[in-house]
């Protein structure tokens, strides 16, 4: 497998009708660049070349492996489970498939109900009902990192990008390798394999996550896949993910601003606790907790950070070429620097020596939707006098008393105004009360430290609105959509603004059970 193959298999799809000469391409050849194309993630191209492999040679076992291989890659779920059955029917198989057999037929009887929009390039599958009002957003998003990541990798996909959107944890399990465990433990909620993405709903979780930015993230994956020929070790890639997020949305890529995770990575400096690159092997996601998984993305995105302000996008785009030619990554990183590994990794690490400490930010855990209520967010306030008000204030408010809860929220705020549970809580029951202005400071305060707590931008939104602050409440309400988009207030906010999509806002205001402001 080699990176002329590979060029040679994606060149074949800009024209459908040009075969690969039977009288100039042994079998051997023809597989060879079917297996390139596989590796690169690119499906369609593979059955174009199985297609015209199988005009000239006979359908072995091994070819019928890497048809239900291009079929799945591809997206033909059900093909791909039909070629499974043939190959255990058959009794002189020896399939090699082994667990992603499984992993196939799983992933058919999953899906087969699930709802497709296609869009140019793009196709969102999804489980019927609710998550349908996702997809103009994850199709916005796919359209926007198209350009901004494929200049940043210099590698563009020719096969259509799939995105699939599972609507709890057990589905996602279901259709890969991760188990729902290691989705609870790590709060890892997506992937990228098998050349498509797959992400869990926002309603899969008890607040949402930063979905969007996620399907940017699993797509930095799907181009590092071709652009590396999927030789990129897992710290690399994921630094690479993690730094480029949010380039979808911004000029030029940047860290995303996260003091929880700045706060782990400092102490791990502190301690000297940093994790060392190769425990991310095989996967971020099986690491053993919450904490060790941020540690870890802080760790190669931080790497990654300093290597790209170093040597750019084209210092980047040559170590990935160096790395598709089966060097070392370590070895091709410091060759593009014109230093040692030694060395660049000290640098760094002397970098993160002098970062100064960081504003006191706890981890928020990510808990799935069913398995937490507002009352086990309670066990994340570290004041016991805070969560004690916060105990009282939520007995009121369940009673319909939200002046009475009010006052012991505030209590709580007063005891610990930096937490984002004490301080969501305080701000909902003032803007109940009619006081949206007294919200607004405790909330600034609290998403200064926890920038993605989806029910502090939420409320964020409401008292900016009723403030008549409206530029900042449009602003406010599409960072929460992005988040929670089954929270249906930010969508009620919106509807009553000057935005293009008011109506379609409003229909979802409706349908998500919220009223207008």
């Amino acid at each position: 497998m080699n990176r002329a193959a590979l060029f040679v298999a994606c060149a074949l799809l800009g024209s459908l009708s040009t075969p690969v000469p039977a009288d100039k391409a042994k079998s051997s050849d023809v597989l060879d660049l079917l297996e390139a194309s596989l590796t690169a993630g690119e499906g369609v191209p593979a059955q174009v070349l199985l297609g015209q492999y199988l005009d000239h040679y006979p359908r072995t076992t091994r070819v019928v492996e890497l048809e239900v291989l291009a079929k799945f890659y591809a997206g033909d779920y059900e093909g791909a489970a039909d070629g499974i059955a043939e190959l255990r029917n058959d009794p002189h198989s020896a399939s090699a498939l082994g667990e992603l057999a499984d992993v196939i037929v799983d992933t058919h009887e999953t899906t087969k109900s699930y709802e497709t929009f296609t869009h140019e390039n793009f196709e969102v599958r999804y489980a019927p009902g609710g998550d349908e009002i996702l997809v103009p957003y994850a199709v916005d998003t796919l359209r926007a990192a198209t350009e901004a990541l494929e200049a940043e990798l210099g590698v563009k996909m020719v096969s259509p990008v799939r995105l699939e959107i599972y609507p709890d944890a057990e589905s996602l399990a279901q259709v890969s390798t991760l188990s729902v465990d290691a989705i609870r433990n790590t709060g890892t909620i997506a992937l990228c394999k098998w050349g498509r993405l797959m992400i869990a709903s926002p309603r899969a979780l008890m607040h949402g996550y930063p979905w969007l930015d996620t399907i940017a993230h699993e797509y930095v994956h799907l181009l590092l896949t071709k652009a590396s020929l999927d030789r990129a070790p897992v710290w690399l890639q994921e630094g690479l993910a993690k730094f480029l997020e949010t380039r979808w949305r911004q000029d030029e890529p940047s860290l995303r601003n996260d003091p929880a995770s700045n706060q782990l990575l400092y102490d791990a400096v502190q301690a000297e606790e940093l994790l060392d690159f190769d425990q991310l092997h095989p996967s971020i996601a099986l690491l053993p907790t919450q904490e060790a998984a941020s540690l870890a993305f802080a760790q190669v995105s931080s790497f990654i950070e300093m290597y790209y302000q170093e040597y750019g996008r084209e210092g980047i785009q040559q170590a990935l070429y160096l790395v598709g030619e089966g060097e070392d990554a370590r070895r091709a990183l410091a060759g593009v620097a014109g230093v040692s590994w030694k060395s660049l990794e000290a640098r760094w690490k002397k970098a993160l020596s002098k970062v100064p400490k960081p504003p006191p930010a706890r981890l928020i855990p990510r808990y799935l939707r069913g398995e937490a209520t507002e009352q086990d967010e309670l066990a994340g306030v570290e004041l016991d006098r805070a969560r004690n008000y916060l105990r009282l204030g939520d007995l009121l408010w369940t009673r319909s008393r939200p002046a009475a809860a009010s006052v012991e929220y505030g209590k709580a705020h007063k005891a610990a105004p930096g937490d984002p549970v004490v301080a969501s809580r305080y701000a909902r029951s003032a803007i109940a009360g009619g006081r949206p202005k007294e919200a607004i400071g405790p909330l600034m305060l609290t998403l200064e430290r926890y920038p993605t707590h989806a029910p502090a931008l939420s409320s964020l939104a409401t008292a900016l609105f009723r403030t008549s602050r409206f530029d900042l409440a449009k602003r406010a309400a599409n960072q929460a959509i992005a988040l929670n988009p089954f929270d249906p207030q930010p969508h009620c906010i919106l509807s009553r603004l000057s935005v293009p999509q008011a109506q379609h806002e409003q229909t979802l205001c409706s349908r998500l059970g919220g009223m207008r402001e």
